[in-house]
């Protein structure tokens, strides 16, 4: 299945607009914890580390901010430099499951043990 490049560059803009939601969110949460915040209690509550738990919420918003950066760059080189009609739309799907992945292994590879 094909779309037109233009589709594809906004499709990318989305992306990026979504990422970037993404990289505020956690972004607000680990300024929200500080030590200096008002709402840390209301955050943090009970838990057993929020230490570990500040320190991967902001990787993972860094990591959102540098998807959030490549989406751009693919919306800005779609729309002003790709002069092609149709690509496929495989690309997207590819796209996604690299920012899925980069997510996942992540997460995976910072996994807490629960006490026995």
């Amino acid at each position: 299945m094909n779309i037109t490049n233009i589709s594809l560059a906004y499709i990318f803009f989305g992306i990026s607009i979504i990422a970037f939601v993404f990289f505020l969110y956690y972004k607000f949460l680990v300024i929200n914890t500080g030590t200096k915040s008002k709402r840390r209690d209301k955050i943090i509550g009970s838990m057993k580390d929020p230490d570990n738990w500040r320190h991967r919420n902001n990787i993972m918003a860094f990591i959102s901010l540098f998807w959030a950066f490549i989406s751009q760059a693919a919306f800005i080189y779609l729309k002003f430099f790709n002069k092609s009609g149709l690509i496929s739309i495989i690309y997207v799907f590819v796209y996604l499951a690299v920012i899925v992945l980069s997510v996942s292994l992540f997460l995976k590879k910072n996994k807490l043990v629960g006490s026995k």
